[in-house]
């Protein structure tokens, strides 16, 4: 052997006793519960680079040897917790400390803001149940949730009632921003796209004081998905294909965080066709959505940030074709169909009128900074709502929109904190409405402007066991309303009002026991009547009828007393026990005439604005059990009691008693697969006994069972390891009609439907 060969083979030789030698750093780590610290066992840390696996031990420990100096990657998995990312520097031994979510539907003290506003109770859907439900809408979504409730016009269309309130009582905030649309109906949806969302929560408290609106039934948040920090793009896709309505919806994202700056963009697409009730199609019911988000966060310093984000919604909803009668011999007649008019055997994805088309840009920049110790945040915002609708008109008008609204709005605010114990802030709010000259008729609402000026003050103690937390806010709000009359020869009425509107909250927890808490919270809010309320006048979608404002309203206060209790009786049973008192001076509603009224486009119902004395009383549990090493069963029960106490009757629309049941049964790893998990889940709703057929059309529809089944996990035989799930709605294909449902009024609710989804993140 020659020498140089020799000197070659020798310095390869200690090349890999190099090597070897730095590659003997040792990684280990603790996963907890975020929310009582306890180990989380069975956790799978998965290291990219290197392909290894490792899962907790019951002390919730885990730990990798033999790694080299290096940048890693690392998975966090664990069932019903959504997947964490990290990336890692190694240099030398290193452990670290993780703390997962684990079953986040379960109330929780929370923030309402990322950095500093506090709650009193939450309650949360996690990214988790994002990813399983992201072909549901928005509305749907929330009523999953203890307390909370859909009210409807159909499959897609509707919005969340919170313990009996909802439309304009009920304020939805979307990264920081008050949306602002035309959320007075149970056909205008919120223009949110549910894929976009980190979170979504249900929150009370005096800290929803710091948001302007009108949240006399509670306030609902939703934030985008952190960035994680990583230098690297990466991005995830959902899809799911829906055999109800042939549908599908997909969604992606991409992301980067670097030090200082960092960005995501998002995109959603959903399309379906005609759904199918047992035994028949509910034509005219698809849907077709397309919508766009993107957010860059820059950092100066440590004390300094900027924030821009964007959304664009774009949505187009089909309405029961069924529910628009020519006559009014139709109309009483299809009230008592079990098969609704205009039903053909013939599936379809076009979207005929009756339809609506809503288009919703928003646009927020933030930034935030440190002041003489104190946090000061500047928020300036501007929103977008383009909303039409479109009636079956004669003589081929369908096409031209029987409602044009356009609302532009705009929200500004400055505000200042200090850590935890309080905060100050001033708001100002503008918002211009107008319908747009090409429907031919008379508008269903008027053109108006609206400014807003606000104040609040929010402050926060803790002592020991006892945690309270107090706010007050004052707005006055100015309005100028341009009113076309209904009497010929046609006139503008011209109207200026103006509003002062005072509301307080005061909330006190005490940790009586180390596994329980009580909370208790007393409220005082009004609102003044929107301008539907008092200016509404024409055909509206929503209620499928005629709708009439009453000028003379005035505004809406309410008293709400609530009170909880949470804990743990033992290691395996959480419970969630609240119940509330709610009473309303000059409480709003929306009343059905016993009137059918022919007009040129057919033949409705006559619904009419009026106000009462009304006291809402109600009561929510939720229970939680594990009832063996991996299975566990969840319960939630919801009931709300509302009465016009002006005049002896029921409020209408009211939740009657209602339940969620959750079997699961949760494997850590079988064969080829990670984090199975298999549910059996039953939805109940009783009859809504507490009516009287003086403010309805029709009786209200006979209690119901419905049952889903679902399966899923992540595939490891395959190198990119998916997600996989499948899920069966409505198993038994049980025919039934909803209460807060206005199809009901013709047709059936949505029968089977057989989904399956894929999730990739790369």
């Amino acid at each position: 052997m020659s020498k140089r060969i020799y000197i070659f083979l020798l310095s390869i030789g200690w090349w890999h006793i190099a090597t070897a030698q730095s590659c003997f750093i040792d990684l280990s780590g603790a996963v907890t519960d975020v929310h009582d610290g306890s180990p989380m066992e069975q956790v799978s840390v998965y290291v990219q680079e290197v392909g290894r696996e490792v899962w907790t031990n019951p002390q919730g420990q885990f730990s990798f040897d033999h790694l080299c100096p290096g940048t890693y990657h690392l998975t966090v998995q664990h069932i019903g917790c959504p997947l964490q990312y990290l990336l890692i520097e190694l240099n030398a031994d290193t452990s670290i400390a993780l703390a997962m979510e684990h079953h986040q539907n379960m109330l929780h003290e929370v923030d309402v803001h990322d950095h500093h506003e506090g709650a009193l109770i939450e309650q949360r859907i996690s990214l988790l149940t994002l990813d399983e439900q992201q072909h549901t809408s928005f509305t749907d979504l929330l009523s999953t949730l203890s307390g909370v409730s859909a009210l409807g016009n159909g499959a897609d269309v509707g919005v969340p009632i919170v313990q009996g309130l909802s439309g304009n009582r009920l304020t939805i905030v979307t990264n920081g921003v008050m949306l602002t649309g035309q959320q007075w109906a149970t056909d205008h949806s919120p223009e949110i796209d549910v894929n976009a969302a980190g979170e979504i929560a249900v929150v009370s408290g005096a800290a929803t004081l710091r948001y302007p609106g009108t949240h006399m039934g509670g306030l609902v948040v939703m934030d985008a998905a952190p960035i994680p920090v990583d230098p690297h793009v990466h991005g995830k896709v959902r899809t799911t294909l829906v055999s109800n309505g042939r549908g599908i919806a997909t969604h992606l994202r991409l992301f980067k965080g670097k030090q200082q700056l960092q960005w995501q963009v998002g995109g959603t697409f959903k399309r379906f066709g005609d759904r199918r009730a047992p035994g028949y199609f509910l034509n005219n019911t698809g849907t077709a959505q397309q919508h766009v988000n993107a957010e860059v966060r820059r950092q100066w310093g440590e004390h300094a940030e900027g924030v821009v984000q964007y959304s664009f919604y774009d949505a187009e909803f089909g309405i029961l074709r069924g529910s628009h009668i020519g006559n009014l011999t139709d109309l009483q007649s299809a009230f008592m169909r079990e098969v609704p008019f205009y039903t053909e055997e013939a599936f379809s994805y076009g979207i005929e009128a009756p339809r609506q088309h809503v288009k919703h840009h928003t646009l927020k920049t933030s930034v935030q900074t440190e002041w003489k110790g104190k946090e000061v945040e500047w928020n300036l915002a501007g929103q977008v709502d383009d909303r039409k609708e479109f009636d079956v008109r004669r003589s081929g008008r369908s096409d031209i929109p029987a409602l044009s609204l356009m609302q532009l709005s705009f929200q500004n605010e400055v505000l200042l904190s200090h850590q935890e114990h309080w905060q100050i802030g001033v708001q100002m709010l503008g918002r211009n409405n107008w319908n747009v000259p090409e429907t031919g008729i008379l508008p269903l609402l008027p053109n108006y402007t609206s400014f807003s000026n606000g104040l609040f003050a929010l402050g926060r103690l803790q002592r020991n066991a006892i945690r309270a937390e107090w706010g007050a806010r004052y707005d006055y709000t100015v309005r100028d309303i341009a009113v076309l009359s209904t009497g010929v020869p046609r006139e503008v009425l011209r109207y200026q009002e103006g509003w002062h509107v005072f509301s307080a909250v005061g909330s006190v927890a005490y940790r009586f026991d180390p596994k329980w808490e009580v909370l208790t919270e007393l409220a005082l809010r009004e609102r003044p009547p929107g301008i539907n309320e008092r200016y509404a006048f024409g055909l509206h979608q929503g209620v499928s009828g005629i709708e009439e404002g009453n000028i003379a309203l005035d505004s809406e206060r309410g008293l709400k007393a609530s009170v909880q209790l949470r804990g743990r009786l033992n290691d395996r049973l959480h419970a969630e026990l609240g119940g509330y008192a709610h009473y309303f001076d000059g409480y709003i509603y929306l009343q059905p005439q016993q009137e059918f009224r022919l007009t040129i486009r057919g033949a409705f119902p006559v619904f009419s604005y009026e106000q009462c004395d009304a006291l809402l009383r109600g009561a929510d549990l939720k229970l939680r059990y594990a009832l063996a090493r991996h299975w566990d069963v969840e319960a939630t029960w919801a009931f709300v009691h509302g009465e016009n106490r002006s005049e002896d009757l029921p409020l209408n629309f009211m939740p009657p008693l209602n339940a969620q049941h959750s079997l699961r049964y949760e494997l850590p790893e079988w064969k080829g697969w990670r984090n199975m998990k298999l549910a059996l889940d039953h939805r109940y709703a009783a009859q809504q006994t507490h009516w009287d057929e003086r403010l309805d059309f029709i009786a209200s529809p006979a209690a119901y069972h419905v049952f889903d089944l679902s399966v899923g996990g992540t595939l490891k035989l395959w190198n990119v390891e998916p997600q996989l799930r499948l899920s069966v709605e409505n198993i038994a294909n049980t025919s039934y009609r909803d209460y807060l449902n206005r199809q009901r009024y013709f047709a059936d609710a949505l029968g089977r439907s057989v989904n399956v989804s894929w999730i990739q993140n790369f």
